[in-house]
């Protein structure tokens, strides 16, 4: 293992008891210059869920440049990836979707990611279905929160899901009267505007009330 990255990921974890500023953090980080292996990789992935934050967003902040050097020591964290694509920091999440746009072809991460992107819908819905009034607003922004950001993930990687599954679950989306799911769903929905399977939907996107939901259907239309 390379011992110079062991040693400033010790550094990193002990950050978590400290007081040290966003960016020192960052700086530390970026005294990593490469991931050779395996097991060095799997501690940077390892770091990547389960920490203090602002850990969490420097290794986030770094995940794009060292899969592009070294992708075959990362498919195997779809776990990790998933779980970080739905963190409560939406810097995080935005930075590890954008980083797993490499892997948009591989057949085995992008069945087990977006099976678990589809998962986290799921629960999500089940939980807002339990939702009791007194604690309504939180539980619900909570869900829906996580809903936005597995279909944002799902907006990559929705072809490796099981065509009935995807149409149940973006339907399910469109008939939410929150419009910022309903806008991510019909950026998956335009995607399949050739598939009769999904003309339905396409329609409920066409008549949608909201502006942002419709200019998606709009834009196709112009191309």
């Amino acid at each position: 293992m390379n011992t110079d990255l062991e040693t400033n990921f010790n550094k990193a974890l002990n950050l978590c008891e400290t007081n040290f500023s966003h960016t020192e953090i960052i700086n530390l980080l970026k005294s990593l210059d490469s991931i050779n292996c395996q097991e060095d990789a799997d501690i940077f992935i390892n770091n990547l869920t389960g920490c203090d934050g602002k850990i969490r967003e420097a290794i986030a902040s770094r995940l794009e440049e060292f899969i592009t050097i070294t992708p075959d020591l990362f498919p195997k964290h779809y776990r990790a990836f998933a779980d970080a694509t739905i963190d409560i920091n939406a810097n995080i999440a935005r930075f590890v979707i954008d980083a797993l746009q490499i892997f948009k072809n591989n057949v085995d991460f992008g069945t087990n990611y977006s099976t678990i992107l589809m998962n986290f819908i799921d629960e999500a819905f089940k939980e807002i279905e339990q939702i009791k009034f007194r604690d309504k607003k939180y539980v619900l922004n909570k869900q829906l929160f996580k809903i936005y950001w597995a279909l944002e993930g799902l907006n990559t990687f929705y072809l490796y899901t099981k065509k009935e599954t995807l149409f149940t679950t973006l339907s399910k989306v469109l008939d939410r009267h929150e419009y910022t799911i309903r806008e991510k769903a019909a950026e998956i929905i335009i995607k399949l505007h050739d598939d009769n399977n999904f003309s339905e939907l396409l329609r409920k996107i066409e008549n949608d009330e909201n502006f942002y939901v419709k200019r998606i259907i709009n834009k196709l239309k112009e191309n």
